[in-house]
């Protein structure tokens, strides 16, 4: 019935519609004449009545429009009048869901006043739920917590919302600002949650309050934030907009903490760097930071005199560790609006020594004597400590027990060696080539060959680099080899420096391996000289794009290069690493020779920082990240003890290892499915801090190991977006409310044709006042009928002849042509 679209009662609108004939009605009754009887004195009347008929029938048809008028509102109230069809929706509807989003991002924890933004969404919540529980209808409660936006706790899950929850609540919000969040919301897996959410409820009438700071980066300059809000609304659901924070707070972070842990060595400084940067818009002065090791302050005292705003400072510092073994690092500023980015945590695990393995094809090891003496003089002073070996003793090593292996004029070796090489740098180690007069050229001509057919095919290299990918920048492209250039047969015999052209004979690029070389503007590079290098090949037209070249001869020829295979780095020197011979005539440089010497020392200090295994080295974490450890059932117990920081309120469970699920039924994954691996998994990394993984071994022996999680860098932007810019952005949004800090309103459906009722009803009054009038004018009342003194009976209805109606008209004619026949 398509009444049913425009009213609440429509069969009270049917049966009211026939009330409209009541007035009509009675008016054709009154319109009944008796029989004229003609007569001569009443003519002249009759004539006057003709020259007002037409001004007394459009008040008559005014009056009974009225009537009608007054009928029809009548049943338009009595029966609910509703203009927009999609509002009755509202009305039939029994139940109202309410989807409340809670944003536990990191940022939330900006401060204000006593407060946080986060405290304030809670509340906000509570308040919502009171006001909800006091209106009118019914109305269930679903809450959403964007750091786990597929998950809604089972008691706030399209919960009815009464005295009950409201009194349960409570106990609720104070659990929820206990349990704050650290962790970046992705804004896109909520909307997807949302979807659903609503999807299961969509014949219900639905709002969906985002109750959030709103950040700049992530609401004014997002290009589909409209798109998605309009994606959660129809007819029936409205989304709401509720800011958590009256204005945006300066902010001071720690945006970064590293430093060369993979070289880490007990009683050598380490070397770490910090940087902090200014998200404000004043200018910070002064800015302290603390330092501390395993929980304790360093005594070093580290201040940054100034930060502009905007700006990012990086500072260096170095640290001793005087014991062997796990320890946990954490650097602090003074706290500010926002203090969970005012703190960031590392760990590093520290041998009593670094070793380092030098393989050596030369007569009698002498190449080597020249390396270990550089890096291993004094292992109580540089960390490391030299293992010198033959090439063929390279399969008998355990090569990830090494932070760099060098190999110093190799002639070839084996594929077994190889592979064995290729799976240590790829899971981080560093390698070293170092030419000589005893290299194969054929060999490295196979090794470049590899590199060559990879990189043809782009998508075989994409996947190595996939599958080797361990959080370190990369400076170059992948490799698809440990040596990817072809080299000539045999060395070659550089001119020496004429008096002509003095330049040196290097030029080296801005890298750390060359930091004591590039020092004084190159004072002990222009000192170094170089005799003999291995050129390239004659076919090696053009440097591979995955090699970076680091130094160049005169003739700008390369002479040494660094690239990447998998995690691991690997660097190339055309030249030798020691002089080959002691014999000045025969030499291929004077580096290791006088006032070299220092510079030979540290240059191959600085390479083995620089390369050193990062297999290691554990990976950046960030809260929420998952964390995994793997264990052979051999050596290890299946039970691992998972320890959170203190301050997160958390409790220390024990998981249980189990194998992982096959992937697939291909033959790699059964190979690995019959590797004897077991995983324990953690999840409940939601706290920023240090986490204690302790394990067992077959022999009952204790292992505790320290993993660090730090809070994104992208939680410390505190602009918020004000309710006019996002008023402004999502002018053309149909059913988004933006409420401004501090208000609900509009977060309870208002009734629906309220406003229309309201005019109907104001209409109603205004008809009835003038239907009364527009009678009283025509009806008997009016004071011109009154009898004046002199007048004639026969004037006097003339008179009043003139404002009754004509049934009253009619009667009186009849009536004085029966007084006249008589």
């Amino acid at each position: 019935m398509w009444l049913s679209q425009f009213f609440m009662h429509p069969w009270m609108a049917a049966g009211g519609a026939a009330l409209i004939a009541i007035p009509i009605i009675i008016h054709l009754l009154n319109r009944l004449r008796y029989r004229t009887v003609q007569f001569a004195a009443m003519e002249f009347l009759l004539q006057s009545e003709e020259e007002n008929r037409r001004r007394v029938l459009l008040e008559q048809w005014l009056l009974l429009l009225l009537r009608i008028l007054i009928v029809l509102f009548l049943v338009f109230l009595f029966a609910r009048l509703l203009l927009d069809p999609s509002q009755l929706s509202l009305l039939e509807q029994t139940e109202t869901h309410h989807v409340v989003v809670l944003d536990d991002s990191g940022s939330m924890q900006d401060r204000f006043g006593e407060k946080s933004a986060y405290q304030e969404a809670v509340e906000t919540a509570k308040r919502l739920i009171s006001e909800l529980a006091t209106n009118d209808g019914i109305h269930s409660l679903t809450l959403i917590r964007t750091s786990e936006p597929a998950t809604t706790p089972a008691n706030l899950t399209n919960r009815r919302i009464d005295d009950s929850l409201l009194g349960e609540f409570e106990d609720i919000a104070e659990t929820l600002i206990q349990q704050p969040g650290y962790g970046t919301t992705r804004w896109d897996d909520v909307f997807s949650a949302l979807q659903l959410q609503l999807a299961a409820h969509r014949d219900w009438p639905q709002f969906v309050h985002v109750l959030s700071d709103f950040r700049l980066e992530e609401w004014e300059q997002s290009p589909t934030l409209k798109q998605d809000l309009e994606s959660l609304t129809d007819e029936r659901t409205y989304v709401n907009l509720v800011p958590c924070v009256p204005e945006s707070h300066a902010n001071v972070a720690l945006v970064d903490f590293s430093g060369d842990l993979q070289s880490a060595a007990v009683g050598v400084p380490l070397e770490l760097n910090i940087a902090v940067k200014n998200l404000g818009e004043t200018v910070v002065e002064n800015l302290p930071v603390r330092v501390l090791i395993d929980g304790e302050p360093i005594a070093q005292a580290i201040t940054i005199p100034r930060i502009e705003p905007g700006d990012q400072i990086t500072e260096s510092f170095d640290i001793t560790l005087a014991q062997s073994g796990e320890h946990a690092l954490a650097v602090k500023i003074p706290s500010d609006s926002l203090s969970i980015d005012n703190t960031r945590y590392e760990t590093v695990f520290v041998p009593e020594r670094q070793r380092v393995l030098i393989a050596d094809g030369s007569e009698q090891n002498t190449e080597a004597d020249y390396v270990a003496d550089a890096i291993a003089a004094d292992p109580q002073v540089t960390g490391f400590e030299a293992v010198i070996i033959r090439p063929e003793s390279l399969r008998e090593q355990d090569l990830s027990r090494f932070a760099v292996v060098y190999l110093l004029n190799i002639d070839r070796l084996p594929p077994d060696v190889v592979t064995q090489l290729e799976s240590y740098v790829n899971a981080g180690g560093g390698l070293a080539w170092f030419m000589g007069d005893r290299i194969d050229s054929q060999f490295y001509g196979e090794l470049a060959a590899k590199h060559d057919e990879l990189a043809s095919n782009p998508d075989t290299l994409e996947e190595t680099v996939s599958e080797n990918e361990n959080g370190q920048p990369a400076e170059t492209l992948q490799a698809g080899s440990l040596f990817p250039i072809r080299i000539a047969s045999a060395p070659r015999q550089l001119p020496p420096r004429s008096e002509v052209d003095s330049t040196a004979d290097l030029k080296l690029a801005d890298h750390p391996i060359f930091r004591i070389l590039n020092a004084a503007d190159g004072l002990l590079a222009y000192y170094l000289n170089l005799y003999r290098v291995v050129p390239l090949a004659e076919d090696q037209k053009t440097i591979p794009p995955a090699v970076r070249v680091l130094g160049t001869l005169r003739d700008q020829s390369p002479v040494f290069l660094v690239t990447r295979y998998g995690a691991g780095q690997v660097f190339i020197s055309l030249t030798s690493a020691g002089p080959i011979s002691n014999t000045e005539e025969t030499r291929w440089h004077n580096w290791p020779f006088d006032m070299n010497a220092p510079g030979f020392t540290v240059f191959h200090l600085d390479l083995v920082h620089t390369i050193a295994n990062r297999s290691q080295l554990r990976k950046s974490r960030l809260v929420g990240d998952e964390l995994k450890l793997t264990l052979n059932p051999a050596d290890w117990q299946p039970e691992v003890r998972f320890a959170p920081p203190d301050q997160g309120g958390l409790t220390p469970i024990t998981v249980t290892a189990t194998r992982p699920q096959p992937k697939s039924d291909s033959p790699e994954d059964s190979a690995t499915e019959q590797t004897p691996v077991l995983i324990a998994e953690y999840k409940n990394t939601q706290v920023p801090g240090i986490y204690r993984i302790t394990r067992e071994s077959r022999e009952r022996e204790s292992l505790t190991t320290l993993e660090s999680f730090n809070v994104p860098v992208e939680e410390s932007a505190l602009k918020a977006t004000t309710s006019a810019q996002l008023r402004l952005k999502l002018a053309d949004a149909e059913h988004v409310i933006i409420q401004d800090f501090g208000r609900l309103d509009g977060l309870s459906q208002s009734d629906p044709g309220q406003e229309l009722r309201t005019f109907l009803l104001v209409m109603l009054i205004l008809f009835l006042m003038c239907e009364q009038a527009l009678a009283y004018r025509l009806g008997y009342h009016n004071q011109d009928s009154m009898s004046l003194p002199g007048s004639s009976p026969l004037s006097r209805s003339f008179v009043s002849s003139r404002s009754r109606f004509p049934h009253d008209e009619e009667r009186t004619k009849q009536t004085r042509q029966q007084e006249v026949a008589s």
